[in-house]
């Protein structure tokens, strides 16, 4: 169990006795008080909300956003006020996808880009950021169909205001790449992915995130069509660049390692799908906890594994802990 940053309990503290010092019955104070603690949070040091390390920390940074959320627009103070404070909203959106908590990140993404729209332009930086974290939030969900506009709409917007090389239209375009994909739509997927790879590496480099990331939406999209043997020279490749990019136990990394896997299984490799589920296991346990989605998953997939080489008696040993017959995290 992680800790909360000393200077995200800090910033906690503050803002709770701001608001303990206002005056009730006071909208011009509590309008003040508002701004005052919107400011103090924005303070707080940017970090990594892709790094499970930090999510304690998050939980209690977005108490605080939910709470000041409710204030701002009960007072008529813009959400969209501070630069700093609008990054911050970003990373918390981030936070709630990254760390299962979609159903929370729709609700607030959809108030943010409502609000922000209004208030900065639908073609402002960071509208566009919420409007993207919303998608991020609805894929979870199931509700990719849901996302697709949204993520359409952005890339459009993007491509007009800044042109298709863009890194931020290049970014767009992978997200509506993972969308079609995600929607089976694997031949729409594939001719975007495709192009967007071969854009990404030209402008970007084949180390720069974006990239990695059109990589592994064109490895779906092989994958959905049938061709594993490709996709899984791709998903080793990407998983390579994660680990110098990124570290052997990022998310990114073990993720694209369960890419791996995934492919191993379909091409019927059982075994070897097994022993690198049996390795991962005990890494996503350790480093997001039993309950992320990756830990779960890991397991439903080595269980598969087990079964599929006809080891019914290690493969019920596999869910409540990690399992006797593996190395420990």
């Amino acid at each position: 169990m992680t800790h909360v940053d000393p200077a995200v309990e800090k910033a906690h503290r503050d803002v709770l006795n701001l608001f303990r010092k206002s005056t009730a019955g006071d909208p011009a104070g509590l309008a003040a008080v508002c701004r005052a603690a919107r400011d103090r949070l924005a303070q707080m040091p940017a970090l990594a909300p892709n790094d499970p390390s930090t999510w304690t920390s998050y939980e209690l940074i977005t108490v605080d956003v939910q709470t000041l959320l409710g204030y701002l627009r009960e007072v008529g103070v813009p959400s969209s006020e501070s630069e700093r404070f609008r990054t911050l909203l970003i990373r918390v959106l981030w936070y709630l996808c990254q760390a299962g908590r979609a159903e929370l990140g729709v609700v607030l993404a959809e108030n943010l880009r409502t609000d922000w729209v209004v208030q900065l332009g639908e073609s402002h930086v960071h509208a566009l950021d919420a409007a993207r974290r919303l998608a991020s939030c609805l894929h979870p969900l199931g509700e990719s169909e849901r996302a697709r506009p949204v993520l359409q709409r952005i890339l459009d917007l993007r491509s007009a205001k800044f042109g298709d090389d863009h890194p931020g239209t290049l970014l767009a375009a992978c997200d509506l790449g993972k969308c079609l994909y995600l929607l089976r739509d694997y031949h729409g997927a594939f001719q975007l992915n495709t192009g967007t790879v071969r854009r990404c590496e030209q402008q970007l480099g084949k180390d720069h995130p974006t990239t990695i990331l059109a990589v592994a939406n064109l490895a779906g999209s092989l994958f959905g069509l049938g061709e594993l043997e490709t996709a899984l020279r791709l998903y080793r490749d990407i998983h390579q660049r994660y680990l110098r990019v990124s570290g052997e136990n990022s998310l990114a990394a073990l993720n694209a390692e369960a890419d791996i896997a995934i492919t191993l299984h379909q091409l019927g490799d059982h075994e070897a799908a097994r022993a690198l589920n049996a390795a991962l296991l005990p890494r996503f346990e350790k480093v997001a906890g039993k309950d992320y989605s990756g830990t779960e998953n890991t397991r439903a997939r080595l269980e598969n594994n087990l079964r599929a080489l006809g080891r019914d008696e290690e493969a019920d040993e596999v869910h409540g802990g990690i399992p006797k017959f593996l190395p420990p995290p």
